[in-house]
């Protein structure tokens, strides 16, 4: 049945690591999680429009709001394009189709037995630059703008009120409450919120297990969460099957013939879909397993090869550091023997008489310029070595890649081969998957439209009843 769950969130440029919000385009416009994808005044391809988001944050202030992501679930009473067409309404009703807006449906797959939809707003009108929604204004700011108090309660407003519009024209008596269950009157005991991390781990990894984590506070900073003992080795997941479970077993007590059957039918759909669950996620973590070993395969060839290939051209060039500095003392020795010939040539008595005697100045600047060009000299070979030097290193260093890139080349073609065939039996073994909880889809909306047919009958027998009773007396009379 239709269930309300709205969850708004924001990043921030000053809060958030650079990138986070070009990053979240990414992770919900994901190729096998998005089965619809759109946007308003950005680029509607996930890459294109990562690209957009990147460069809208690099032009941000420093402590601007980046985006606004809204997580909605979508009524599985109606069928894709009806969500779809749900979901589009919301954001133009919300925005006035003045902000930037991108929009992700996820209902098949996994998701199929949980729709729901991704929305991101950047709060900046495309024309004025002025912000529209103004969520994280003040009580005082947003009143004074004309705006509803409180801005996460005008969206879960407008959120219940459009699904439950929709609904009612596709015929459906179900209905969404924003308000809390002890609000509705409903003695329901709520489930614990699972958050995308842990339900992948959970579902594609591992059974989570819990731990003792720090969690100080200025006052205690050695206080610790003994997270084991709250859960008493549960997890969140198997807590939820339980909460689940115990509110079932309520309504199947409850006085109303229609709850009843409710609770009934959901506690047959359990049972049918736990097993079928549990092998899903079970065949999940085996995928993951294969892939991480092979990836740790991967990586342990190749890094073996990169190891040989490193010691070679580490030795290489040891060997040819030996060679230059062999070269480069020869050089310094004959470049200081030829400036120490230089000045004892320049130093006899002799000569120095004759610079002396020169009233010209001809035989000083002939000794000045000797010493230049000596300098000079030397300077180049210097230049000439240092680069001939360097030119030998990167040769040596590029020979020794060329070596072995035919080896990395031939261990990777049938890792590469191999891995390529494990990822399209894993595409095919979810393919399957996915035609398993469409048919479990299919099965349980056909029971449920069994049971609906059930209670229709029931009230109408009710009302024909209460008429004949209301009758009764009139005809006495």
């Amino acid at each position: 049945m239709a269930i309300y769950s709205l969850n708004v969130a924001t990043v921030g440029k000053s809060t958030h690591a650079s990138g986070t919000a070009g990053a979240h385009i990414s992770y919900i416009a994901r190729e096998g999680a998005a089965t619809h994808c759109e946007a308003v005044h950005m680029p509607a391809d996930d890459q294109d429009a990562r690209t957009w988001m990147d460069g809208y944050e690099r032009d941000a202030r420093a402590n601007a709001r980046i985006m606004t992501k809204v997580r909605v679930a979508l009524p599985r009473e109606l069928d894709h394009a009806a969500n779809v067409a749900l979901t589009r309404d919301f954001v133009t009703d919300l925005t006035g189709g003045r902000v930037s807006s991108y929009l992700a449906i996820h209902d098949a797959g996994e998701d199929a037995t949980n729709p729901h939809a991704h929305i991101v707003l950047i709060d900046k009108d495309f024309e004025t630059g002025k912000r529209v929604l103004r969520l994280s204004d003040s009580t005082k700011d947003r009143l004074a703008a004309g705006l509803p108090e409180n801005g996460v309660s005008m969206v879960r407003e407008k959120w219940e009120a459009i699904v439950n519009q929709r609904l009612a024209q596709a015929g459906h008596d179900a209905r969404i409450d924003r308000r809390s269950l002890e609000a509705q009157g409903i003695d329901r005991t709520p489930q614990l919120h699972i958050g995308p991390r842990a339900q992948h781990i959970d579902a594609m990894v591992r059974r989570p297990d819990s731990k003792v984590r720090p969690s100080p506070t200025p006052r205690r900073p050695e206080r610790t969460i003994d997270y084991p003992g709250i859960d008493a080795g549960r997890t969140r997941k198997e807590r939820n099957a339980e909460i689940i479970d115990f509110n079932i077993e309520k309504d199947a007590r409850s006085p109303h013939f229609e709850t009843r059957l409710w609770a009934r039918f959901e506690k047959e759909q359990r049972l049918k879909e736990k097993p079928l669950q549990a092998a899903l996620v079970l065949q999940a973590q085996q995928r993951t397993t294969q892939e991480r070993l092979a990836r740790a395969d991967y990586a342990k060839t190749l890094r073996e090869i990169r190891s040989r290939r490193s010691a070679e051209a580490r030795f290489v060039g040891h060997w040819l550091r030996g060679q230059h500095l062999s070269l480069i003392d020869q050089l310094k020795t004959r470049h200081q023997a030829e400036r120490t010939a230089l000045a004892e040539n320049q130093g006899r008595l002799l000569s120095r008489l004759f610079e002396i005697a020169d009233l010209t100045g001809r035989t000083g600047k002939k000794r000045k310029s000797d010493r230049t060009a000596l300098a000079q000299r030397q300077r180049v070979e210097r230049c000439d070595l240092k680069t001939g030097v360097a030119h030998e290193r990167q040769t040596q260093r590029e020979a020794v890649k060329v070596r072995y890139a035919s080896e990395l080349d031939e261990a990777k073609a049938p890792i590469d081969a191999a891995w390529s065939e494990l990822r399209a039996k894993h595409k095919d073994e979810r393919h399957q998957e996915d035609a398993l909880l469409q048919s479990r889809a299919r099965d349980r909306e056909q029971d449920r439209r069994a049971v609906q047919m059930q209670i229709d009958v029931a009230k109408r027998q009710a009302i024909n009843t209460q008429i004949s009773r209301n009758r009764g007396p009139g005809l006495e009379r």
